[in-house]
């Protein structure tokens, strides 16, 4: 049972350390991490999650913002904005990057240009939402191994 923990510590390791070499996270998830503990084993989870419920509204709400002629780019920008905090906040080191951008387009009035990272906004976000119901779904592994090793 213990090889497996181990086998288990060391998949959420390397994807980690995928994601943070490719960009897609940075140190902000590691502080993330060290959050979580024993009164609060769920804490990422939960945070991934919440992250991943509110991502799917702003992104739809500026396709459609960017969908009218012409677009409100004040109230979008302030849409995007919020949008880099919450990434910023998880460690979504690219979709942060990409809303920096996205925001100079709102300032310049660029709907083309909005529209385009728009859609870098989406694959980007997809790539993580995948990448990080991978981890999620070995967190449950390790946390039901514990659990059955404690028994």
């Amino acid at each position: 049972m213990e090889a497996q923990v181990a086998n288990v510590n060391q998949a959420i390791d390397s994807l980690l350390q995928q994601l943070e070499n490719e960009g897609v996270l940075d140190e902000q998830f590691q502080q993330l991490l060290q959050l979580q503990d024993d009164s609060n084993p769920d804490f990422v989870a939960e945070v991934v999650q919440l992250y991943f419920e509110d991502s799917v509204q702003k992104i739809e709400r500026m396709g459609a913002m960017l969908s009218s002629a012409p677009p409100d780019f004040k109230e979008l920008d302030q849409l995007v904005h919020q949008f880099k905090g919450s990434s910023a906040s998880l460690g979504a080191a690219t979709i942060a990057q990409l809303c920096i951008k996205l925001r100079e387009g709102c300032q310049t009035q660029n709907q083309q240009m909005c529209l385009a990272l728009l859609g870098q906004l989406r694959d980007a976000y997809c790539l993580l939402k995948n990448k990080l119901d991978i981890f999620m779904g070995l967190e449950q592994q390790r946390k039901q191994l514990l659990a059955g090793m404690a028994r």
